[in-house]
């Protein structure tokens, strides 16, 4: 059985926030990517969590918790109010595999 590399989950956080940088300005409200851009240095975060609802049927396959990982990416609450998740981001640890499918605030 071949070796399989995986990327680690500082990696998959790395490589998560790339991929929302990329597509952030094609897939959020300008007024959503703006809030982002504005204060991302002082109250963006990123959450790597176990695949979260909805997404098999998205993914169309089964998802392996041990594999599989949801990146939530988005800017800490003010005053009180609640974090607003800008995109949930999900990959897989191998790197070989090309899983990846992401679900946008407002969409």
């Amino acid at each position: 059985m071949q070796d399989v590399e995986l990327w680690s989950l500082d990696e998959l956080c790395d490589h998560a926030f790339d991929i929302f940088e990329e597509l952030a300005v094609d897939n959020l409200s300008a007024a959503d990517y703006q809030r982002y851009q504005l204060h991302y240095e002082t109250r963006g975060y990123a959450d790597v969590l176990p695949p979260g609802e909805g997404w098999e049927e998205l993914a169309t396959q089964d998802l392996d918790p041990e594999l599989h990982f949801e990146v939530q990416i988005g800017l800490t609450g003010e005053e009180g109010n609640a974090d607003m998740v800008l995109a949930r981001i999900l990959l897989s640890r191998e790197k070989d595999e090309s899983l990846c499918h992401a679900l946008w605030r407002g969409q």
